[in-house]
């Protein structure tokens, strides 16, 4: 019986409020974007970092010894901190006798509690996703019925920008790392929460874009087959995903940029790192609020069916969530499957912008403004890799998974040639022209990976489960970043070092890619929209028995 297979057609949106959806969407992610690319990649790490590492020092038994470059004489100096390329900050000791020169590593420093100071933010991070997964899941059901969907992203954007703003105020006492840490943890759980409710956006306008409904209605009418109704979904979805991942990543670079100038400026003046640091994490906050609240009037309610009476949405999160896992596990396996490989190879990617800029300062020897030039080059190359990669798949015909896998593999390169530095002190990101290379190759593999996940995972929701499914995919994408973080927190804490994560970073990427290659997702996707675009109604009525 064919007729179970035939959608209902519904009246088309107006095209003209769906591309200003679209805009609005897309303006969202030019307005958050500035968080991550800015305040947490760059000025927030080093700001609490040298934070933690002075109050760590002001509590040690021995005063921190004086940096060698900041003595009359740097070539006999003895006894004074040198930042060695490759190895970090070192005491370096001059023989009298034979002008012999030795290095040897700093005295350990400890915060209260025992921690490292160099992984107290790592911790924070870390602690804060553990939060994000509890809050992802518990608001996650909020997205799908009432006006909540609109609500949720405007009140968590705007507490999370509020947050950022705050980091202004860390410089004024070494003692206040502890806050860093605090405002971190609100911003970063924040911004998780806002993307659940705007990524749940995403399936709604490719239902209404005009090359779905054009699919679906020759479908109706026994022109057009499965194959043509899921390409058609799967173009749209990369198109969009593409876009706003390239919005993002050009307006992050943006405020990235206006805050290296802030810097500058700064240091001109004679302003310390601290304040330098501060004032440009906070612009990031400045810049999510201004650039949200128009993304917010051109973003519709997009209502779902009234909440059910007698019934905790914020429990029914939990609930629903179990409930479609069930399902997901005995109708479509394979997406459990990708779930639990996004969460991995996610991981990876996430840990590297994580700790590069870390990893530059302390172990390459970069100062603020290479640190910053550097992460000027990696959004600036996602945002040229996204459009690149989605070209090539619409000249090449090539699957959103396949150009998934592609990225992985190219992105494996970059922990592969840091173990090289395990073995030689000459090559194996040991110098900072081989991180700038890198940040290239990294950039344009990295938008279009993070672009190119989402359309996959969008193409596997059950309709009217949009925002549970993408709360799972939170946990997975911005929640990933756990394991890697807290890995780089006990390396750390144990060994001083951040070069030995990058044997994790290698096996997160190159183990998940290799299995997402053989992953047959189709099936999953077609069961996920009831063949061609039934609505899934088996996946959903298994889901609503949480009801």
């Amino acid at each position: 019986d064919n007729s179970s297979r035939v959608v209902a057609m519904t009246p088309a949106k107006d095209p003209d409020a769906l591309r200003r959806e679209l805009v609005g969407w897309y303006l969202y992610d030019f307005a958050n974007s500035a968080f991550f690319q800015s305040a947490m990649t760059v000025f927030v790490p080093l700001l609490v970092d040298d934070l933690a590492n002075t109050f760590a020092w002001s509590r040690h038994g021995t005063s921190r010894p004086e940096s060698c470059a900041s003595l009359d004489d740097d070539a006999v100096q003895t006894n004074c901190v040198k930042c060695v390329e490759g190895d970090g900050a070192q005491i370096r000791f001059v023989d009298p006798v034979s002008g012999a020169v030795t290095y040897s590593d700093l005295p350990s420093l400890e915060l209260p509690g025992g921690i490292n100071p160099t992984s107290f933010i790592f911790t924070m991070i870390s602690i804060s996703v553990l939060f994000q997964a509890i809050v992802f899941i518990s608001v996650g059901s909020l997205g799908d019925y009432g006006n909540y969907r609109r609500r949720g992203l405007v009140f968590a954007s705007t507490l999370g920008a509020v947050a950022c703003v705050l980091f202004v105020v860390l410089p004024s006492s070494a003692s206040l790392y502890w806050l860093g840490g605090l405002l971190i943890m609100v911003s970063n759980i924040s911004l998780g929460v806002s993307v659940v409710f705007y990524n749940s956006y995403l399936p709604l306008m490719v239902e209404d874009s005009a090359l779905v409904v054009g699919a679906l209605k020759g479908y109706n009418e026994g022109m057009l087959g499965d194959d043509e109704v899921y390409k058609a979904r799967e173009a749209a979805n990369s198109e969009y995903s593409s876009k706003g991942q390239m919005w993002g990543y050009v307006g992050g670079t943006t405020c990235l940029v206006l805050s290296v100038v802030v810097v500058f400026v700064c240091s001109v003046l004679g302003a310390s790192d601290w304040w330098s640091y501060g004032i440009a994490a906070s612009m990031s906050g400045f810049w999510w609020l201004a650039f949200s609240a128009p993304a917010f009037k051109r973003l519709p309610e997009r209502p779902g069916p009234p909440p059910p009476k007698d019934v905790n949405l914020f429990l029914q999160g939990w609930l629903r969530t179990g409930a479609l896992l069930k399902h997901l596990h005995r109708v479509s396996p394979n997406t459990n499957v990708f779930l639990l490989l996004f969460f991995v190879f996610s991981d990876g990617y996430a840990t590297i912008a994580t700790v590069s800029v870390l990893f530059a300062s302390r172990e390459l020897c970069m100062g603020a403004l290479e640190l910053s030039a550097l992460a000027v080059i990696v959004p600036l190359f996602a945002a040229v890799g996204g459009y690149a990669w989605h070209a090539a798949q619409v000249k090449t015909g090539w699957s959103s998974k396949f150009v998934l896998v592609l990225n992985l593999m190219f992105l494996a390169i970059l922990p592969l040639w840091g173990c090289v530095g395990f073995f030689t002190t000459a090559i194996g990101l040991r110098k900072p022209v081989e991180l700038y290379v890198l940040a290239v190759w990294f950039g344009m593999c990295l938008g279009s990976a993070q672009a190119f996940g989402r359309a996959v995972f969008s193409e596997l929701i059950p309709k009217g489960h949009e925002a549970d499914m993408f709360a799972l995919f939170e946990i997975t994408d911005k929640g990933s970043s756990w394991m890697g973080p807290l890995i780089a927190a006990s390396v750390v804490q144990t060994t001083g070092k951040i070069r030995p994560v990058l044997i994790y970073l290698l096996c997160a990427m190159v183990l998940p890619g290799g299995l997402l290659y053989a992953l047959d997702l189709e099936p999953s996707i077609k069961a996920a929209k009831g063949d061609a675009g039934g609505g899934a109604k088996d996946g959903a009525e298994d889901a609503e028995d949480a009801e």
